[in-house]
């Protein structure tokens, strides 16, 4: 064992004393508060990341008279992804806020629901890292953060996890995370599990190597680490990992399956969305990329042609993969790879939706949905890993099909970028069917899914790699992004996981880079980079009500009831992969830059959009 692994272990157990005492506390408030539906506690409402609402106060009689009752700055400019959270604190609804780029804290007493105050605010300004910014390749933004045991914990792009005493603001602990210098940027919302914080980063296009920590949320303290890639035991992979699935002989250190020292900088980092299941104490985490965009330094075959490094023994893994994690060491209860020796960039971050089916094949499931940027809508047991639904929700020419036998996709080669200096065509593009921007779904209504959806394509052309170091590019592809369908950049649509058909979509001529979220009103909320912020019927599709907000929409509604009226906030703000070219103002003629967003972002005239992160708030009246 590495000498790092033995300070883990014993770290972990110090921790573990204390952690076990509260453990049963801070797990059970968050699923207490999250069974309230006039609250919004975490990312995703719930630990199972439904972006659900059982209010139905707002409704499809009276939405056409939802207003807005008043905004907030965010203190910031660019990409406004997450939301904010509403809980109660000592008898006090509150909520919390955090800001892209520099991660400015707000805290805002909603005694008097209509006129909220701001009793605190929080920058951190000491050891700030600005090299972060043009190392964050997808943009400055970031996703939420997250509220138990009275500490709100965010992280910053920089790389610092915090943990702030939510009546006050005031530094509980503060540790370093993640490191710019080594590729590692911090845009996702730490998620609170049992007594632990649950954090990764992003960095995959500037070589970092992918990992997830867990520190307590008591007192900060590094409890376990776990790698992306490497040996089983720096991954977590034990004697037990897929025992309950066909794919338990994939556990004999498989994260070296790059050539030479690559998988030293070989991606997979968990950058965006976790899911957790109490009951069984399983965290769900999807991870990124594997790096180097070039297909063929990924594969020691002589020569690398599509059979040799498509046979299983270059599969990149565990990048483009979910992570089924025990809460209490990171150990892995099952996994499974999305994109085996990927091709495209088609990050498997997207998040992790857990619901209970009443009938799959003729038996209950306690499923998990993933909607992956490979353009495939996935279906598995949460409990064991089977799979048992691929289906594809956009256009994907890449690959025929899934196949449910062996979990491997089957790849057209026509579609599949190789070699060096030849350009192909694929569909969906490396942004994905679906990017970072999460789905939604009714629990009582499980297989019936509302999700934002890029609908674009792409040539890609690998390149030499021409670096080796951390914390610099490590792309090498020219990659030009294009609409499927010209004039219509995203599709809103209701999608059935277990059919593959779809009940309905809208088309939008700008990308809905936004989230989704489904009421007991019987409506979805969602927005788009244009600005408009939308409720739909969501029986019919039918647009209910609309209005054109300050900036582009890439944040997520929610819904929350305080006093007896209910609310929907939504964060604006162009930013995202999609809007960097605008944020970070990009030569709108290079169709390369930003890794093939500029190409879209002037197709879809994102120029045009003002920039300005703000949250709107609405009700009825």
């Amino acid at each position: 064992m590495s000498h790092r692994g033995k300070i883990l272990l014993f770290a972990g157990a110090l921790v573990g004393l204390v952690a076990s005492a509260s453990y049963a506390f801070a797990n059970e408030f968050i699923v207490q508060e999250e069974k309230d539906p006039n609250l919004w506690p975490v990312t995703g409402q719930n630990y199972a990341l439904q972006r659900h609402s059982a209010l139905s106060d707002i409704n499809k009689e009276n939405v056409d008279r939802l207003q807005m009752v008043w905004s907030q700055s965010s203190g910031a400019l660019r990409g406004h992804e997450g939301q904010p959270l509403v809980v109660m604190v000592d008898g006090t609804p509150m909520m919390f806020l955090v800001s892209a780029w520099p991660n400015i804290v707000q805290a805002l007493d909603l005694s008097d629901p209509d006129n909220p105050k701001e009793v605190w605010n929080y920058l951190k300004k000491t050891d700030r890292d600005e090299s972060a910014v043009p190392r964050a390749c997808c943009d400055t933004v970031n996703r939420g953060l997250s509220y138990a045991s009275g500490k709100v914990v965010f992280g910053t792009l920089d790389g610092f996890v915090i943990a702030l005493d939510a009546k006050t603001g005031k530094e509980i602990w503060v540790v370093k995370h993640s490191y710019p210098e080594h590729g590692e940027t911090q845009t996702n919302a730490p998620m609170i599990a049992g007594n632990l914080v649950i954090a990764g980063f992003g960095g995959d296009e500037f070589a970092a190597r992918g990992r997830l920590d867990a520190y307590d949320l008591d007192t900060g303290k590094l409890v376990w680490s776990k790698e992306s890639n490497g040996t089983d035991e720096e991954i977590g992979i034990t004697a037990d990992t897929n025992k309950f699935n066909s794919r338990h002989d994939q556990t004999q250190n498989q994260g070296f399956t790059y050539p030479g020292d690559e998988w030293k900088r070989g991606g997979g980092s968990p950058w965006a969305w976790y899911s957790y299941d109490p009951e069984l104490k399983l965290i769900y985490e999807s991870n990124g990329n594997p790096g180097n965009w070039s297909p063929t330094t990924r594969c020691g075959a002589n020569p690398p042609t599509q059979e040799s490094c498509n046979s299983g023994k270059w599969d990149n893994k565990w990048s483009m993969t979910i992570m089924a994690r025990h809460l209490e060491d990171g150990t892995v209860a099952w996994n499974y790879q999305w994109t085996p020796f990927d091709q495209w960039d088609y990050d498997g971050v997207n998040e992790n939706i857990l619901v209970d089916m009443p009938d799959v094949d003729g038996k209950p499931c306690k499923c998990l949905v993933h909607f992956d940027r490979n353009g495939f809508a996935y279906v598995l047991n949460r409990e064991t890993g089977e799979l048992l639904r691929a289906h594809k929700f956009v256009t994907v020419n890449w690959a025929e099909r899934v196949d449910l036998k062996t979990g491997r996709p089957v790849k057209v080669y026509e579609h599949s970028p190789l070699k060096i200096g030849v350009t192909t065509q694929a569909c969906p593009s490396a942004m994905g069917g679906k990017d970072q921007q999460p789905c939604a779904v009714d629990p009582k209504d499980p297989t019936k899914f509302y999700c934002p959806t890029n609908n674009w394509c792409m040539t890609d052309e690998p390149q030499e790699r021409t670096s080796f170091q951390q914390g610099t590019v490590y792309v090498f592809a020219n990659v030009y992004m294009y609409e499927e369908k010209p004039g219509v950049a995203g599709r809103f649509k209701k999608f059935d996981v277990l059919t593959g058909k779809e009940d309905w979509d809208i088309p939008d001529p700008y990308p809905d880079w936004g989230g989704a979220l489904v009421t007991d009103g019987g409506l979805v909320f969602y927005g788009s980079l244009n600005g408009d912020f939308r409720a739909v019927d969501r029986d019919t599709g039918k647009v209910l009500w609309q209005r054109k907000l300050a900036s582009g929409i890439i944040g997520n509604p929610i819904a929350y009831k305080i006093d007896g009226k209910e609310y929907i906030s939504i964060w604006t703000g162009i930013g995202g992969w999609i809007g960097l070219p605008v944020t970070a103002g990009l030569d709108m003629n290079d169709k390369f830059g930003a890794i093939g967003a500029t190409a879209m972002a002037k197709a879809t005239n994102l120029p045009l959009i003002p920039q300005g992160g703000t949250l709107f708030t609405f009700r009825v009246y």
